[in-house]
């Protein structure tokens, strides 16, 4: 009996000491907070949360244990970022992740001064995100993508995917922020390559079967697309129509050929991702974002799908797919 009483006392006495577990709210009240302002959807790889949970937990953060994090998701209508970016502007977090160009001038929009860090933007000071790479000077700062500068080397794989390829369709959105100084670079490189280039403008996804309609027309041997998440958002479309006219694509990122594109070529998603999360460390440590450079990507990835080249009776030169990071058979 005394046993009994013993080991009944123990159990009382550390549940009195054992501490009271805090519900979800008081755990969020006590951690610092970040906004996640995504213009996609949160189960693609562009999405950007894989990366970005890696590279907290690499600097010891982790979510729902240290970290709270406060996730709006545009799920491809951009025209809910500017709402969504207020809400998080609201909650008074202590720093906002925008993943992209549409979610930066989202944020950019509500003239806030909290700080913000972003992944993957190709052309931060054009937007007036930062004043240079390396001070940017407000409240802004992250990755950029050097979309820009990959415009040459996308051009040159194609062709080399295609070495008689003379005339190529680039599918552009002409309201995408960095839509002219990124059509000026490609039209340099289309020159230097001995490349005759064609512009398809689409504003949005309805106009995609016209512009491959042009494309079919003119004709053009293959298409390169814009980066920007409104073809992000219609990749599927894109790659219909694609396979329907029986055109060769390259692509500014690997989701595209993972769904059924040919080629892709763009900095490596995961990792910018990854290392945004080394930003928002620094700042939650007291960091400025002034004074934090934007760096640019340091790995690149070139995708290609076989299955696809297949289906478009192409054989890809074996000096690519030694080139490739990845390839889908």
């Amino acid at each position: 009996m005394k046993k009994k009483l013993r080991a009944v006392f123990v159990v009382i006495a550390c549940a009195i000491l054992a501490p009271i577990p805090l519900t979800g709210a008081q755990q969020t009240g006590n951690m610092p907070r970040i906004g996640f302002l995504g213009p996609g959807a949160p189960q693609t790889r562009a999405s950007c949360v894989p990366g970005f949970s890696e590279g907290l937990r690499e600097h010891g953060w982790v979510e729902g244990q240290n970290i709270a994090i406060e996730y709006r998701w545009a799920e491809g209508k951009l025209d809910r970022l500017p709402q969504l970016a207020v809400e998080l502007v609201r909650l008074q977090v202590e720093v906002i992740f925008a993943v992209n160009t549409p979610a930066v001038l989202a944020v950019k929009q509500t003239g806030t001064q909290l700080p913000v860090v972003f992944a993957a933007v190709s052309e931060p000071i054009e937007i007036g995100a930062v004043a240079s790479l390396a001070r940017p000077g407000g409240n802004f700062t992250g990755l950029t993508t050097m979309n820009r500068e990959l415009m040459p080397k996308r051009l040159e794989l194609l062709k080399e995917a295609l070495p008689g390829l003379t005339r190529v369709g680039y599918l552009a959105n002409p309201t995408y922020a960095g839509h002219q100084p990124q059509l000026h670079e490609m039209q340099v490189a289309a020159r230097s390559l001995g490349i005759e280039l064609h512009l398809f403008e689409v504003r949005e996804g309805s106009e995609l079967e016209q512009a491959f309609a042009g494309m079919a027309a003119a004709p053009v041997g293959a298409f390169i697309v814009q980066q920007d998440v409104l073809f992000g958002a219609h990749r599927r479309t894109i790659i219909d129509l694609a396979a329907q006219r029986r055109l060769p694509g390259m692509y500014p990122g690997s989701f595209y050929p993972d769904d059924g594109g040919l080629l892709s070529y763009a900095a490596h998603i995961d990792d910018l991702c990854r290392r945004t999360a080394t930003y928002v460390n620094k700042i939650l440590k007291g960091a400025q974002p002034a004074d934090l450079p934007v760096e640019r990507p340091i790995k690149f990835e070139l995708v290609i799908n076989l299955k696809t080249a297949k289906g478009l009776g192409l054989t890809i030169p074996p000096q690519l797919l030694f080139q490739a990071d990845k390839v889908i058979q």
